[in-house]
């Protein structure tokens, strides 16, 4: 039995780890977007509770959150989405290493010069090509979507609650194989649709902090 895709959870999750494409800023095109993928969730003959995890995950993408993940070694990864704008710092210890960035429908990369070491400035400069706005699912997007699921058997996805960050966060949970050979696999929100956890492929990124305002000044280049 397959697990959860990871084409599915990028697909849902605009919030992967790499600035890819504008999020909106209006509410009704989370709202939209929302609707479209309960819709297909349930088409795809998923029980509801699945369904609405679904469209939360889906309607994060225009969620004003900042989320911190803890790495090795002292490193982590901040991501803080203010849409349109979103940015995603790389850490080592207080310190930011790497950043991308977008603002106003532009994509900027941050990093340490040549020869440069923690600490020092970082040098953006802006992203190669322009990035079109997410906007909802196309049809051919939400075709893929429709399919995607319905390899799935409905059986092998559960909801469950867990509290994460200080939040009760509402995991998508699949599970392949059963007994001690059993490998559950999941992907936990916020009530905002920020994503909290990611834990597959033998992968685990956990949020340590979340909060609903981010601070003045993030988005400066």
């Amino acid at each position: 039995m397959p697990l959860l895709p990871r084409r599915l959870v990028t697909l849902l999750l605009g919030a992967a780890l790499v600035v890819a494409a504008a999020c909106s800023d209006d509410p009704d095109t989370g709202d939209e977007r929302a609707d479209q993928v309960r819709e297909a969730a349930l088409e795809a003959g998923l029980d509801e509770p699945v369904a609405d995890v679904l469209a939360l995950a889906a309607r994060g993408a225009t969620a004003t959150y900042q989320v911190a993940y803890a790495g090795s070694d002292g490193a982590s990864i901040i991501v803080s989405q203010d849409p349109p704008n979103r940015r995603v710092d790389v850490m080592t210890g207080t310190t930011v290493v790497e950043s991308q960035v977008l603002r106003d429908g532009i994509a900027y990369r941050c990093e340490l010069p040549d020869g440069g070491l923690p600490g020092d400035p970082l040098t953006c400069r802006r992203a190669r090509g322009a990035v079109p706005p997410t906007g909802t699912f196309t049809e051919e997007a939400l075709d893929a979507f429709v399919g995607a699921l319905s390899a799935m058997p409905p059986s092998d996805l559960q909801v469950e609650e867990r509290e994460i960050a200080g939040v009760d966060a509402s995991c998508l949970v699949a599970t392949a194989g059963t007994g001690d050979a059993a490998v559950r696999e999941a992907v936990c929100l916020a009530p905002d649709g920020a994503q909290l956890l990611l834990d597959m492929g033998g992968e685990r990124l956990e949020a340590t902090e979340h909060r609903t305002t981010v601070p003045k000044g993030t988005f400066d280049v």
